[in-house]
């Protein structure tokens, strides 16, 4: 597989990043629910970074196909920079979603979270995963109503119950933590929100057993939110004792 990439295009031509509000975190939340990550996570690039492609902390990309063909630019700390077949860009997987969609990896040296709406695409990363857990939940939930094991319905055995709750809690700690009155939620709030959803599609795939591992099914979907999460969560902090 390859990219063709794009032509850069000027400073000027460039549209300026958007900030975050609650009714694109509303907005995204219910596209990833209903329609998907690709779909998703299209929405929240249109409204936060436009042309530039969004990177982690460790130069990481993990965007849609339509998405990585059409930027111009790559996000860095110091602001947007143009994408240049010599900038050492990777392609690294193609990541399959249910319906025929795709994300792609890449990675970028020197590419990372800007000064221009890299704070509004972490914190609407969330959103995108809070409507994909609220997904797999719900795609769940309609399995097990449907089985039977002797005679009781397998959304009424108390074993899966404590599951389905688990997941629910996981879902209501990140909604909890993506709507608190704050400016922007710090890296300590992201990570949390990252690890309850991360908990929440776990029970998921538990749930689902082995149905779980089908390509094309809900695991593909629980699978991409983790590694939308390993690319653009804020990392840890280095302990003290490792600091240079």
């Amino acid at each position: 597989m390859s990219l063709t990439i794009p032509a850069a295009r000027s400073d000027a031509d460039a549209a300026p990043g958007h900030h975050w509000s609650p009714a694109l975190a509303r907005r995204v939340r219910a596209a990833a629910r209903d329609h998907g990550a690709a779909h998703a996570l299209a929405v929240l690039h249109a409204a936060t970074l436009p042309g530039a492609l969004p990177a982690g902390p460790g130069g990481h990309v993990l965007v849609p196909e339509a998405v990585a063909a059409a930027g111009s630019r790559y996000d860095t700390p110091e602001g947007p920079r143009p994408r240049r077949p010599d900038a050492g860009e990777e392609l690294l997987a193609r990541v399959d979603l249910p319906g025929g969609e795709a994300l792609v990896a890449l990675r970028v040296p020197g590419a990372g979270p800007g000064p221009n709406g890299g704070a509004a695409w972490a914190r609407g990363l969330v959103a995108v995963r809070l409507g994909l857990a609220e997904r797999a939940l719900r795609d769940v939930t309609d399995r097990l109503r449907d089985r039977r094991v002797q005679g009781t319905v397998m959304l009424h055995l108390p074993l899966v119950r404590a599951l389905v709750a688990d997941a629910a809690c996981g879902l209501a700690e990140a909604g909890a933590l993506l709507s608190a009155p704050v400016t922007e939620p710090g890296p300590t709030e992201l990570r949390r929100a990252h690890r309850a959803l991360d908990e929440s599609g776990r029970a998921c795939l538990h749930l689902l057993g082995a149905a779980g591992f089908v390509t094309g099914g809900t695991g593909d979907v629980v699978r991409a939110s983790e590694l939308l999460a390993d690319t653009y969560a804020p990392p840890p902090p280095v302990p003290e004792g490792d600091r240079p």
